[in-house]
């Protein structure tokens, strides 16, 4: 079936994600804000696969401070870890600030963190839900990685130590963090609840 007057929007967001303040972040989570921050998420549930690989690498994270969200029902499996550079937390309800002191993601590969780490021009490294319906977040994940703005490793291949020496490599590295942030942001629609509204309505109003 061929379709007529067909565009791609992207996916609606908060329209404030990306206007975060560093300094007002490092307060909130008690980090540096001018310090390299790793921060690992799993979606609102939190990953399993992520929180082992992380606890398995977190010691080897040298001068990388780490912003960690478990889950709610994994956090007390992992607050142990915490310490003056690792801050962990069942939830994180300000992504806002979390985004804002980011230099590099280690998450799934959803649409929602996409659209998210897109617009925020932030730089990621993906592990994709193996579950995920018709494999959806591998495909994000490589059109990401296709772009330069992301790697991707599959969540069978994690390694707690071959996953700390990519994420040492890249967030130490200014120009290749630099370029993947730009990549990154380049494929980002911040205004697409605009553009949704904006069509609605013109149709609506036709």
């Amino acid at each position: 079936i061929k379709k007529k007057n067909c565009f791609f929007t992207g996916n609606p967001i908060r329209e404030d994600i990306a206007n975060g303040n560093r300094m007002t972040a490092g307060k909130t989570f008690n980090l540096i804000a001018d310090k390299k921050t790793l921060f690992v998420f799993g979606g609102s549930q939190g990953s399993k696969a992520l929180n082992q690989c992380t606890s398995g690498m977190i010691e080897q994270l040298d001068n990388i401070q780490v912003l960690w969200q478990t889950g709610k029902h994994n956090f007390d499996k992992y607050k142990q870890f915490e310490s003056e550079t690792v801050r962990i937390v069942p939830f994180i309800d300000d992504m806002r600030s979390a985004y804002a002191l980011t230099d590099l993601t280690f998450s799934r590969a959803g649409a929602l963190t996409i659209a998210e780490l897109t617009a925020c021009g932030l730089p990621s490294i993906l592990v994709p839900l193996p579950s995920a319906a018709a494999d959806h977040q591998t495909h994000n994940a490589q059109s990401m990685t296709d772009t330069g703005a992301a790697e991707l490793i599959l969540e069978a291949e994690l390694d707690p130590r071959l996953t700390a020496n990519k994420i040492s490599s890249l967030i130490n590295n200014e120009n290749v963090l630099n370029e993947m942030a730009y990549k990154s942001k380049s494929l980002g629609k911040p205004d697409a609840t605009k553009v949704i509204v904006d069509y609605i309505l013109k149709k609506v109003n036709a």
